[in-house]
């Protein structure tokens, strides 16, 4: 059978599984025709079993002689609650579409400033590399709540060295304490103004960036977190204002002009299936996951 007919027809599979918070794992995943593919700025999209919901999930690193990707999974809904706890190494995955969206557009500009908040600091992971490897000079900001929600600061140290790294905390007295608009205040007045600020979180992460870098005249892509289904561009679940013009997400994204993006839209329609997400993964949690798991048992 030809080569390329195999790759079509092999199962994604976890081949490494990390947990690294208490909600947080790295998931090394064997899929050839993906990983071949992949470039840094995309993402993927899992569906753990057949009646499982689909799930966007960022790439934060790739290894294209080995057939493998790796994403960060935080568990906060149905979805990710069934990849790390339905899962383990060894197994196959029912199904994984991408890459997804839109490669980051890699160039010489510069200073360069990767803020990463909680999950962001993984999908800028890759990005970092590439800028890096553009002769770009690269700073990595990354915020979380508390210890826990620091992701890949090793990853960074050792990538940009450790004087290029900037930890900020807002609910311990782990690095600096702040969020994310004092962490990009501080690094302009105390470091450099950058050419670019590149920024993944949350929506109310982004309008704090974009307020800063728009008043400062900063070039600024953002990685918008918006709701997706489809991830191809159907179902228009996906949109964002960025300027006068909707933008597919799914398709034109994931990181977009930051300081066009409609940050309050942005968070209004994912605000509005907030509760929804809670109540879905509580029942899961609660109801189907244990039958899930005798099942697999039993297997």
């Amino acid at each position: 059978m030809a080569k390329g007919v195999v790759e079509l027809l092999t199962k994604p599979k976890v081949v490494g599984k990390k947990q690294v918070s208490p909600r947080g794992y790295f998931l090394e995943i064997y899929l050839p025709l993906v990983a071949q593919k992949a470039k840094a700025g995309q993402f993927v999209t899992f569906q753990a079993t057949e009646i499982s919901p689909r799930q966007p999930l960022q790439i934060v690193d790739i290894n294209p002689e080995k057939g493998t990707f790796s994403v960060l999974v935080e568990a906060y809904n149905r979805a990710t609650v069934e990849l790390v706890e339905l899962l383990e190494e060894g197994e196959e995955i029912f199904n994984i579409e991408g890459p997804n969206g839109t490669p980051f557009p890699v160039e010489k500009y510069g200073t360069v400033l990767l803020v990463g908040q909680g999950w962001g600091a993984g999908a800028n992971y890759p990005i970092a590399k590439e800028l890096l490897s553009a002769q770009n000079e690269v700073y990595a900001i990354l915020v979380g709540g508390s210890r826990e929600n620091i992701y890949c600061e090793k990853e960074y140290k050792t990538l940009l060295g450790e004087e290029k790294v900037f930890v900020y905390t807002e609910e311990d007295d782990y690095g600096k304490e702040g969020g994310v608009a004092q962490a990009v205040e501080e690094f302009i007045r105390d470091v450099k103004q950058p050419d670019l600020v590149v920024f993944a979180g949350s929506s109310v992460g982004g309008e704090a960036v974009a307020q800063i870098t728009k008043d400062k005249g900063i070039k600024n892509l953002s990685l918008v977190a918006s709701a997706m289904l489809c991830t191809s561009g159907l179902c228009l679940t996906c949109r964002v204002k960025v300027g006068d013009k909707m933008v597919l997400n799914c398709i034109e994204g994931p990181y977009l002009d930051g300081n066009a993006v409609d940050w309050k839209m942005v968070a209004f329609r994912n605000g509005y299936y907030w509760d929804l997400e809670k109540e879905g993964a509580e029942y899961f949690a609660n109801k189907l996951l244990p039958k899930l798991k005798r099942k697999k048992q039993k297997k």
